[in-house]
């Protein structure tokens, strides 16, 4: 009986060792580390996920091209908030793109929090993100309390 498993063994090994390799070639950026980077409020830490011709386009804001430009909108946003905090209710992935259905929490410089929905799609390149947009309101955020 040992012996007939010594086959199946062998055949399944030979699989795992051939395939190990293109699943890692395979293996894509992750949802929670562009999250991170994002909730981090450090345009660097971004810019480190992007390809050098990245684009980042946020609501009806002019289009961002290049890591130093996304870097720069990114710095003048979040000059205006304290913080902020994703929370994924849905995503979608596929070899060249994430779309994540989420919520945001933002927090203001007085202290106080609003939760928005919003939705991001990440454009996929070599594994490193080509292209942001970000489909959300924002105008809560700034509104008169």
């Amino acid at each position: 009986m040992k012996n007939s498993l010594l086959p199946s063994m062998i055949l399944m090994s030979s699989f795992v060792m051939a395939t190990a390799p293109q699943a890692a070639q395979q293996e894509t950026i992750k949802l929670d580390s562009i999250l991170h980077a994002i909730d981090s409020m450090d345009p660097t830490q971004f810019a480190k996920l992007l390809t050098d011709n990245s684009k980042f386009k946020f609501g009806n804001f002019p289009e961002a091209v290049g890591k130093e430009a996304i870097a720069k909108s990114q710095t003048d946003f979040y000059s205006s908030i304290k913080g902020l905090k994703h929370e994924v209710v849905h995503s979608w992935h596929d070899k060249s793109s994430i779309v994540a259905e989420m919520n945001v929490t933002y927090t203001r410089h007085d202290g106080s929090t609003i939760t928005l929905p919003v939705t991001d799609v990440f454009k996929i390149k070599d594994n490193k993100v080509a292209g942001t947009y970000i489909y959300m309101d924002i105008t809560p955020l700034y509104a008169p309390k």
